[in-house]
């Protein structure tokens, strides 16, 4: 009961005592190869996935495409986010700066890579849909409505 206890009491801490909450991390440049290769492999694993579902009859329930579909908006949030790092290397110093009185740097929009870099920047419109289709697809099945859908393949 205690470690239950503790555990809320630090959740309640964490949202009393809020800090920023930013989406998109840099990463230092040594550690950034490593997490690269990581969204790399984060894709093709999500596609292996996706392929061994849709040679089974899986892929005909309506809860399983609800999971596709999500696997599907995850592969490009990982690869949104790997053009995303890409670019943080290669935007100048002077694209950032902190208005008086800020405590979060601006970013001057001076060219394309400064556009698509904030436009980037918004990938949690991309993972927060993913999720809420996993999690839609995961209680299709725990419900037991997970029967085959209309639109999908019947396979054997």
């Amino acid at each position: 009961m205690a470690p239950l206890l503790y555990t809320v009491f630090l959740l309640l801490l964490g949202c009393l005592l809020p800090d920023n909450a930013l989406a998109f991390q840099p990463h230092a440049y040594s550690g950034l190869y490593i997490h690269q290769l990581a969204h790399f492999f984060l894709i093709v694993s999500l596609f292996s996935f996706i392929a061994k579902v849709r040679q089974t009859r899986l892929a005909s329930l309506s809860a399983w495409q609800y999971i596709i579909a999500g696997t599907w908006l995850l592969m490009l949030w990982s690869a949104a986010t790997m053009v995303g790092h890409f670019l943080d290397l290669h935007i100048d110093e002077d694209s950032f700066f902190l208005p008086p009185g800020a405590d979060i740097p601006l970013l001057r929009l001076t060219g394309w890579k400064e556009a698509l870099y904030y436009i980037l920047r918004l990938d949690h419109l991309i993972a927060v849909p993913a999720m809420f289709l996993f999690y839609r697809g995961l209680k299709l099945l725990r419900e037991g409505q997970a029967a085959p859908s209309s639109s999908g393949q019947n396979r054997p």
